[in-house]
């Protein structure tokens, strides 16, 4: 089973540096580490390509636009012109897609060998995940708060995801997050894996300050 490795950098956010080093390139060094690729592709807009090219330079890397996904390898994502539908996407061929958001530069490569070896293991697709810990409430559209869910069986999803290319939903390279919520309501199976605290998402200056601690030592978790 081949594995092509994608980087989803979606914002000009992903150029932010944490500790010196852009979050696309330790999103991409992340990938590199985990699985046997020799190359990742970068889906970036055409305005944030020249940028990333220049941050990536001298690494296996290849910039794509959105638009191009489809031919990083004909037949391991999805069709061109498929739609943006809640259907799973299918292609020949048995390859894995490795999907990960730029702006979770701090996931360790162990979720990167995990989500690859349960899909090597026989699932669809597989995604990291923690508990969720907070309490949190459903609102109408007036903002009244009408109940609690039960937090147990909730998650909070994380990146990078594997899912078997010939099953890649649609729109997966636009929001890797939101693609697990596609491949499930399309009747996918979803295997979830242990998360870690380090990967979560960084878009705000509380976010980052955070991140550059942990990038820095000064926090370990």
């Amino acid at each position: 089973m081949r594995i092509v490795a994608v980087v989803v950098a979606g914002s000009a956010h992903a150029l932010t540096p944490v500790v010196d080093v852009p979050m696309v390139v330790r999103a991409v060094r992340t990938l590199l580490a985990g699985a046997p690729v020799e190359r990742v592709t970068v889906i970036a807009s055409d305005s944030l390509r020249p940028e990333i090219e220049r941050v990536c330079a001298g690494a296996p890397v290849d910039v794509r636009s959105p638009v191009a996904l489809h031919d990083i390898e004909a037949h391991t994502v999805q069709r061109e012109g498929a739609t943006g539908s809640d259907d799973l996407v299918t292609s020949c061929g048995d390859d894995m897609l490795l999907l990960h958001d730029a702006c979770r530069p701090l996931a360790p490569v162990e979720l990167v060998r995990a989500v690859v070896e349960a899909v090597q293991g026989g699932h669809g697709m597989a995604v990291p995940t923690l508990p969720l810990t907070d309490t949190v409430k459903s609102v109408d559209d007036r903002g009244g708060v009408i109940g609690t869910p039960d937090r147990a069986g909730l998650r909070v999803l994380q990146t990078p995801i594997a899912v078997r290319a010939r099953m890649v939903p649609a729109g997966a390279c636009a929001d890797p997050v939101a693609a697990v919520r596609r491949y499930a309501a399309a009747g996918g199976e979803v295997r979830t894996v242990t998360g870690h605290p380090a990967a979560f998402a960084v878009r705000s200056g509380w976010d980052l300050e955070l991140a550059e601690l942990i990038a820095d030592g000064r926090i370990r978790l």
